[in-house]
C-alpha cells in the first residue's frame, strides 16, 4: 500500500513504472484538492484481461467526506483514463449531495 498524505491510499501500485506512479500521484493529487474536509480517499488497482502486450485495468474508489460515503469503479486498457474518470465519477456523486 502507497499512502499519499494522511488521507489518500493506494493499493496494489506498487507493480506500476515511477513514472507512470508519479503522474499518477499528481492526478490524484489534483482530483483530491476538489473534494474539500474529505476524511479518506481509497484507490485500488487491479489488472485483469492480462496478456503479453496489454491489460486492462480495474480501479475501483472508495471517498469518505463527514458521514457520506461515495464509491466508484471503472475498467480500461488505459490506466491514466481509468483513474481520471473513477475520480470524476466521485466528484459528480459528491456535488450531486451538496445541492
Amino acid at each position: 500500500m502507497i499512502q499519499l498524505g494522511e488521507r489518500i491510499q493506494l493499493n496494489n501500485f506498487e507493480e506500476l513504472q515511477p513514472g507512470e506512479l508519479t503522474i499518477l500521484k499528481k492526478m490524484i493529487g489534483n482530483h483530491a484538492n476538489k473534494f474539500h474536509d474529505f476524511k479518506k480517499l481509497h484507490i485500488t488497482l487491479k489488472a485483469v484481461h492480462k496478456k503479453e502486450k496489454s491489460q486492462k485495468y480495474q480501479v475501483n474508489a472508495m471517498l469518505e467526506i463527514g458521514k457520506k460515503m461515495f464509491e466508484s469503479e471503472s475498467t480500461h486498457f488505459n490506466l491514466f483514463f481509468t483513474i481520471n474518470e473513477v475520480l470524476e465519477r466521485l466528484k459528480k456523486q459528491f456535488d450531486e449531495t451538496k445541492d
